[in-house]
């Protein structure tokens, strides 16, 4: 169980992985499928699925990767587009910008690019926190 996570009481759904990449493999284009991706091996090209991708330790894409849940323990050189959760692992490394729905990066992930939460976003300050408290004289003052 991670750190602040919930136990697993085995409701969750998890995809099955279908497709496997070993650790040895190149791969040079895109790969795309309706079921899940484990990648140990390397990739230059984007990779699409609509279930469940696993880069793992080994594993290294140069490409866009596009997903419904995502997770990194090994390398990313491009943009992550993600329908649900998006984890990078202690080993994982990404670099390029995040669109994810939740994003859970664990103590020595690496990540160096911009991140978007999907969802909605409200027009205001106001909107999001409610009404602002008014800044105190000196702070004001001092500005």
């Amino acid at each position: 169980m991670g750190w602040r996570s919930k136990p697993d009481k085995g409701n969750a759904r998890r995809d099955q992985i279908e497709n496997v990449m070993g650790p040895t493999s190149l791969v040079r284009g895109n790969l795309s499928a309706d079921g899940a991706f484990r990648i140990d091996g390397w990739v230059e090209g984007a990779v699409e699925s609509r279930s469940t991708i696993v880069i793992g330790e080994t594993g290294a894409v140069r490409g866009n990767v596009t997903g419904a849940e995502i997770v990194v323990a090994g390398k990313i050189i491009g943009n992550i587009s993600c329908t649900g959760h998006l984890e990078i692992l202690a080993t994982g490394k990404v670099e390029g910008d995040i669109d994810a729905k939740s994003i859970r990066i664990e103590t020595g992930g690496v990540f160096r690019g911009t991140s978007h939460m999907k969802g909605s976003v409200p027009a205001t300050v106001e909107e999001e926190f409610g009404e602002v408290a008014p800044r105190p004289a000196e702070l004001s003052s001092a500005a």
